[in-house]
């Protein structure tokens, strides 16, 4: 696909139905949605099924999710009558990470973890397609905010650029749990965790590497709380659409 035969402009300009549908009509099954499950994710799910779009839906399956992701991933393929496709690391990604990090290098090296466990799988979702969905929104943080679009290319194959779109970009948090809620969309269960100590999640992904935090904190905080970063597993660093 021609960077040029793209008119990115109109892509930005369209709202998350109609960006849907022109990437099922228009690439096929040469575009597909990607989801860690979370919201967006489920709500983008539900939108293509409502609009009858023959859209993949693939799971990057780190090996490290929580039980209640794994249940998830279940009842949407119940609820939608759909296969959810799985990409993972390989045995010997991961026991190359264990030997050259040790079995705690999430904490030691996350960077070569998500890279392992989350990047290598995506490549090879990647290579079977032209356009890829994501459930990225601008008000998840501030890196988003200045950095996302709504439609771009990005080069996160070095071979070749791959379209992504961001439908749900300028949505809300509450515009996502009001979708949820007036469509009776499954979503993590987790999400209605609180602690005794009124600790919630509001990033959901591998058990160690997401924590539940009480309001007040940013609410990416609870992701790699280590850290003091832009809170990126890298997935999304590799052009404008990131």
């Amino acid at each position: 696909m021609l960077e040029t035969d793209v008119d990115i402009s109109a892509l930005n300009a369209m709202g998350p139905q109609e960006l849907l549908r022109h990437a099922a009509e228009t690439y096929g099954d040469r575009a597909a949605i990607g989801t860690s499950l979370q919201k967006t994710g489920t709500v983008m799910i539900d939108m293509v099924h409502k609009l009858a779009l023959p859209l993949r839906v693939f799971f990057i399956d780190t090996l490290l999710n929580h039980d209640e992701t794994y249940e998830l991933l279940e009842e949407i393929q119940d609820r939608y009558g759909m296969t959810v496709e799985r990409f993972s690391p390989s045995p010997e990604a991961i026991e190359s990470l264990n030997k050259s990090v040790g079995q705690y290098a999430h904490f030691l090296a996350r960077p070569t973890c998500c890279q392992v466990r989350k990047a290598g799988p995506l490549q090879n979702a990647l290579s079977t397609l032209d356009v890829w969905i994501s459930g990225l929104r601008a008000d998840q943080s501030e890196h988003r905010r200045k950095d996302a679009s709504k439609a771009g290319w990005t080069h996160v194959q070095k071979d070749r650029p791959i379209l992504k779109l961001n439908p749900l970009l300028d949505w809300s948090g509450d515009d996502v749990d009001r979708y949820i809620a007036e469509n009776n969309v499954p979503y993590n269960k987790l999400y209605d965790y609180v602690s005794p100590y009124g600790e919630k999640y509001n990033v959901i992904g591998c058990t160690m590497c997401h924590i539940p935090v009480r309001e007040g904190f940013d609410p990416r905080m609870g992701k790699f709380p280590w850290e003091q970063s832009k809170k990126e597993c890298g997935l999304h660093d590799h052009g404008g659409g990131i």
